[in-house]
């Protein structure tokens, strides 16, 4: 729990899951996050923010990952004027 302006949410929870499949050394998983938006950071009355995530991950190498990812957001702090949207992502890590 946050007070004060700066953070986006004023309180948030998390919970997420993860399956290795074994295929491509990949990670099948899934997420939601639930979060008060901060009323100091984007006033009141703003409804909860829902978010849904599902992502596949694939180590392509020891040190490099491969992460697609599909993300469903509802009542979004940062764009109030929509009720909801999707983001579909592609990210890559590399490691020294």
């Amino acid at each position: 729990v946050t007070e004060d302006a700066g953070a986006l949410l004023e309180s948030s929870v998390s919970a997420g899951v993860g399956y290795n499949t074994g295929r491509l050394n990949g990670l099948l998983g899934a997420a939601v996050n639930w979060g008060r938006p901060n009323e100091d950071t984007f006033g009141p009355d703003l409804d909860d923010q829902l978010a849904l995530e599902v992502f596949y991950r694939i180590n392509a190498s020891k040190r490099v990952a491969l992460t697609a990812d599909v993300q469903y957001i509802a009542n979004p702090a940062l764009n109030p004027t929509e009720s909801s949207i999707f983001m579909f992502n592609l990210r890559m890590r590399v490691a020294f």
